[in-house]
């Protein structure tokens, strides 16, 4: 049981009321809230905190920490500068800080994140290492898994599943971080081993604004990684040296360094590199030796989250040959190049790919097994960087014979107009072989009508999410199950 008092110690704020009482849990949403809870008053984007002070108090919170005055007073207030560092600070000292106690490998970078935590996963798993991950598809450990609302949760989030998982026997934890996560403080106070960059494209520029801001909210995971640790774990950062922004890493850490590239020397490497329709078989090449392996993922790019996922494992010790294991034995990921064969003879690959470089990536992959034509369903999400609108849409152009310009959440937006700045990029290209269609399950029915034996239909943008995000409402939508069922129906 721990005190208010306990958790507070070490935290800037005015306490009005009683510090010397217990605390049975942290929430920041109300809704969650039972009695003994401690609330935390956030201010979002949309909602603010401090307007659900009074239900959290009806529904039993035995203490609030806000930044504002409140007309309460039958609780303990707690009065802070900034209420997201405050939570960061109390989840620490309530959970006993659990990443001490846990090997942490957190991951950023604009893509390639998940499937890189996937690889991890696996490799650890053949290490006989019991894994949770905490990421953009859910956050899971053994056979329990939750959605994930956020790629990276808040703090107490965070600090509640890495206790979970030290309570269940899991030994390691492999975290996406996100440049908001690392922005906004979420991940302050966890002792990451390993941090891993895959690379930097344009993204998130609603809200950092520049690629030097962008770059600066990453750089905050490698300064967080010192040379020495208070675990007995050894401390490593792994980056990809095909980027430009890695060096720019690398003087933000003291950490030991291990870069991968593709095709080039480095601490891990690759030969002989060969990418079909069943993945990739290549020669990795790491400490001085060498190991054949074959992965079942597509893409070269995906080769590159292999060895980013090689050079974590490498750096805690685990041997060439168990790495190899582990990366063989995937079992793909979900919305990730995930393939679907139709009665008529032409494949669909459902991806994830919802920026510029992403897009380009899969369809390079895919161009790449020589389909006869390759018909591209994808659109943009609403209430995010609209400059990357007009460059996927000209990327879709550039490298697909058909393109379908289409919604994916376009939330408080009107879908129309993502489109029309989609086709702004797409007309710099053609002004043919392309059309609009604003409704996602008449989009994809569009492009099966279309293609042919020996055609591939991509359809990008939301992969693994079974939801669609309008502007009123959240609907069920998943492009797997829609695409499913319209194979299964008859010609």
């Amino acid at each position: 049981m721990k005190t208010l008092e306990s958790i507070l110690e070490g935290l800037p704020c005015d306490v009005i009321g009683s510090a010397k009482i217990s605390i049975d849990d942290i929430v920041f949403d109300s809704r969650q809230v039972k009695p003994g809870a401690l609330f935390v008053a956030l201010r979002g984007v949309h909602q603010d905190g401090h307007a659900h002070v009074a239900a959290a108090v009806k529904a039993g919170a035995v203490a609030v920490i806000v930044e504002k005055d409140i007309a309460v007073s039958s609780v303990t207030i707690v009065k802070v500068k900034d209420s997201l560092k405050a939570l960061a600070h109390v989840s620490l000292r309530f959970w006993d800080y659990p990443s001490n106690r846990l090997r942490m490998v957190g991951i950023t970078g604009t893509n390639g994140k998940t499937t890189t935590s996937y690889l991890i996963e696996s490799i650890f798993s053949a290490a006989g290492w019991p894994t949770g991950v905490m990421g953009t598809i859910n956050y899971r450990f053994k056979n329990e898994s939750v959605p994930a609302p956020n790629t990276t949760p808040f703090s107490s989030e965070i600090q509640r599943f890495l206790s979970k998982i030290i309570e269940k026997g899991g030994q390691a934890c492999v975290m996406e971080v996100s440049s908001h996560a690392l922005e906004l403080g979420r991940v302050e106070g966890i002792e990451f081993d390993v941090a891993i960059f895959t690379n930097l494209t344009q993204d998130h520029l609603d809200f950092h604004k520049t690629m030097e801001a962008y770059a600066a909210a990453k750089a905050k995971l490698f300064e967080q990684i010192t040379a020495e640790s208070p675990k007995s774990y050894p401390r490593a950062v792994i980056l990809n040296a095909d980027d430009s922004w890695a060096e720019k890493f690398a003087a933000r850490t003291k950490a030991p360094i291990l870069r991968y590239r593709l095709n080039a020397h480095a601490d891990l490497y690759t030969r002989n590199l060969v990418c079909d329709a069943t993945g990739s078989r290549f020669d990795l090449h790491a400490s001085g030796h060498t190991i054949p392996v074959k992965l079942p993922l597509l893409g070269d790019y995906n080769v590159m989250n292999a060895l980013a996922a090689a050079g974590a494992a490498l750096s805690q010790g685990i041997d060439l040959k168990t790495i190899g294991q582990g990366l063989e034995q995937i079992d793909g990921v979900p919305g990730r190049m995930e393939r679907l064969v139709s009665p008529k003879g032409f494949t669909v690959v459902i991806d994830y790919a919802h920026t510029e470089d992403a897009l380009r990536q899969v369809m390079t992959a895919l161009k790449r097994l020589k389909p006869h034509c390759l018909l591209t369903v994808f659109g943009c999400g609403g209430d995010r960087d609209r400059t990357k609108r007009p460059m996927m849409g000209e990327a879709a152009a550039n490298m697909s014979d058909e393109v379908i310009v289409t919604s994916d959440n376009p939330r408080s937006e009107d879908a129309g107009r993502i489109a029309l700045d989609v086709e702004v990029g797409v007309r710099r290209v053609r002004s043919d072989h392309y059309q609009i269609i604003l409704d996602r399950e008449t989009a994809i029915a569009a492009a099966f009508e279309m293609a042919v034996a020996g055609d591939i239909v991509l359809i990008a943008g939301k992969g693994h999410e079974n939801y669609q995000i309008l502007k009123d409402r959240t609907i069920p939508f998943d492009d797997r199950e829609v695409a499913r069922r319209l194979l299964a129906q008859p010609s």
